[in-house]
């Protein structure tokens, strides 16, 4: 509609993922190298995994990933991953235009044939693989028999070679148990992050620079609006530039302003405001943080409280000459809480500078804030953050006989227990995978139907059935120091998880 208005060529922030349009920002690269690097290290890689958030870039990262395969590779590709073993298999022969005749619903056949076809391109010198998008919907048995595929192989190496590319679910889909063996063939791992800023910048003037249009059709403060609304989503910047050109349109106006992006935001997003930052505080921000560094140094010192020393330096006792010790030193709160969710293999661009948990949208797990002692989170055998009197946070990363490991500005440190007794009064913050069926924190069909699946990865037994589910969580409750009720709330939620998926433990 605003084509001919703009002197536009084509549609320069359409969604769909055309390789002409792509702009490759330092990630993009780089998520593009793990791949390629993934099939070009003669076929040794078994499977290599990418995530990110909806609308980074994956898709387009996968077709440009497509364009510059070796002519000796081919490949297959699975969009609709949510099949059963027998569809799997029939998806890829279709895709390698192999024949089903004789073989179809029959797994074991296919797969001896795709073997021998596999053998037949690997004696002409062709690398294969099968690329798999939204692998984050793959079932439980289609994830098995994609681990035995990669058991084809020469005595040199793999014969196929599987590409995972999916939404951050998928990071935590393979810290469960029951997977491990999958998770440990994943050789590359990478996860792809939005844009920044500048490359938001970047990206926008590269569109339109591609549609033949002037380099000044989008404003900079335009632009700085819709980063701050988009966080560098580029399927989300695509949508608001588009909408902001179609109100410029409208108006007659030459080129997008910033009355024209909030105009678009107001219309893409009409129930929310515009986020943008207010202009005292672009001001003040510089001379605020000067101040913060400050007083960080004036006021913001460990209270005197007596720890013990760390083993590392002096003997650890209790002997009464000993009480004499140096305060714990502890990073800042927002450095605590980036060290437990690297943890978790979570990237570390998270910021979060707070006593309370962060949203799961933020860290894409749950969290809870409980209260109890050691014996109870050494039992859960995962690490946490104590919540201090001074409201400092120690990552717990270990517990051993009566001493606990704690991070600290000087890296790991271990501390007698008896002495921490004086500044943590039970308050912890502890992280689990969230599985998506809970994310809105309501017990339904889909709560159960997630925790039969807990069950039967727990008791390692598939044959667990709906109907034993409450008496099977009430048990579970009971084992785990839980009220045995045979709710499946948060706390049992947290359980669940925490015996289910391969997380990080706490070093004894």
């Amino acid at each position: 509609m605003y084509l001919e208005y703009f002197d536009l060529q084509q549609a320069p922030f359409s969604i769909t993922p055309d390789p002409e349009f792509v702009y490759l920002s330092q990630k993009h690269q780089e998520s593009l190298a793990h791949l390629i690097y993934g099939v070009t290290r003669g076929g040794g890689a078994g499977f290599v995994q990418l995530t990110g958030e909806v609308g980074t870039g994956k898709t387009t990262i996968s077709r440009l990933f497509l364009q510059k395969l070796p002519t000796d590779t081919q490949a297959a590709l699975i969009l609709n991953p949510n099949i059963t073993p027998v569809e799997l298999l029939e998806n890829i022969f279709n895709e390698f235009k192999l024949s089903t005749r004789g073989m179809k619903g029959k797994l074991n056949a296919m797969v001896e044939k795709l073997n021998q076809h596999l053998l037949q391109w690997w004696a002409e010198g062709k690398n294969t693989l099968v690329i798999i998008d939204e692998a984050q919907n793959i079932p439980r048995d289609t994830l098995e028999q994609l681990r035995l595929l990669t058991n084809l192989e020469t005595d040199q190496q793999k014969l196929l070679q599987i590409i995972l590319i999916g939404q951050p679910e998928l990071k935590q889909l393979m810290q469960r148990k029951d997977l491990r063996q999958l998770a440990q063939r994943i050789t590359s791992r990478f996860h792809l992050q939005p844009l920044s800023k500048a490359e938001t910048q970047q990206y926008i003037h590269h569109r339109i620079a591609v549609s033949g249009g002037k380099q000044d059709l989008i404003s900079s403060n335009a632009i700085k609006q819709i980063y701050q609304q988009t966080q560098g989503v580029p399927r989300l910047i695509n949508i608001l530039c588009d909408r902001a050109l179609l109100v410029a349109f409208a108006t007659e106006s030459p080129s997008v302003k910033l009355k024209h992006a909030k105009q678009a935001i107001k219309e893409v997003y009409p129930d929310q405001k515009p986020k943008q930052l207010k202009y005292w505080a672009m001001v003040m921000t510089p001379f605020l943080l000067l101040l913060f560094g400050w007083l960080w140094h004036a006021f913001d010192k460990p209270s005197p409280q007596t720890l013990s020393k760390p083993v590392s330096s002096v003997k650890v006792t209790t002997e009464a000459n000993n009480t004499a010790s140096p305060t714990l030193e502890l990073p800042s709160p927002a450095v605590s809480w980036q060290r437990l969710l690297a943890l978790w293999g979570e990237p570390s661009s998270v910021v979060w500078n707070h006593n309370e948990c962060p949203q799961i949208q933020l860290i894409g797990m749950a969290c809870l804030r409980r209260q109890g002692n050691l014996t109870q989170l050494k039992q859960q055998n995962v690490p946490v953050l104590l919540l201090l009197d001074n409201g400092e946070l120690a990552l717990l990363k270990g517990l051993k006989d009566h001493q606990l490991i704690l991070n600290t500005t000087k890296g790991d440190q271990a501390f007698l227990t008896s002495n921490i007794d004086q500044r943590w009064f039970g308050h912890y913050f502890i992280l689990w995978p969230m599985a998506v069926e809970l994310i809105d924190d309501t017990i339904s069909n889909a709560t159960s139907s997630w925790a039969l699946k807990m069950a039967q990865v727990i008791d390692n037994n598939p044959n667990i059935q709906a109907a034993d589910l409450t008496e099977w969580i009430i048990a579970f409750q009971q084992a785990n120091g839980l009220l045995a009720d045979g709710i499946i709330g948060k706390e049992t939620q947290m359980a669940l998880s925490l015996n289910a998926y391969q997380g990080p433990k706490l070093v004894e």
